[in-house]
């Protein structure tokens, strides 16, 4: 049985050996370059936010962006799922205000504006449209 192993643990090695020798190494950095945007949202499209109107939420984001002049400084794209659905459409907004993110849930198409101008333009979050935090709950320590 031993030599069995012993024979096994070496045709592995050897398989080891001649696969790594066919690994690439890139050593070279993507010639593409990642553009920098003031604000970065996510809009949730899942199924009870699309349901709940997400598609119209996104058009009058991107509406009011344009009519903001703004559409080329910030970032709107759409995700299957931020969660907390029964509370949709969700909006998250990533900006230099909380590096965590602002999250607007149940954001409908006519209270964008108010989201546009106040905090995208002006860096203030809305703070009657934004959800609360609330605190991480703590693993409990095994004894």
């Amino acid at each position: 049985m031993e030599a069995a192993i012993a024979r096994n643990g070496k045709k592995l090695r050897e398989k080891l050996r001649a696969s790594s020798r066919d690994v690439v190494t890139v050593t070279e950095k993507p010639a593409a370059k990642v553009r920098d945007y003031e604000s970065h949202i996510f809009v949730c499209t899942g199924g009870d936010c699309k349901k709940r109107g997400a598609k119209d939420t996104r058009k009058a984001l991107k509406d009011g962006l344009r009519s903001e002049g703004m559409l080329g400084e910030v970032r709107v794209d759409t995700v299957e799922c931020l969660g907390l659905c029964k509370h949709g459409p969700n909006v998250l907004v990533y900006d230099e205000t909380d590096p965590k993110g602002t999250w607007y849930l149940g954001l409908d198409e006519d209270e964008v504006q108010e989201v546009v101008e106040q905090h995208l333009k002006w860096g203030e979050p809305v703070e009657r449209l934004a959800a609360e935090r609330r605190p991480r709950k703590t693993k409990k320590t095994r004894k």
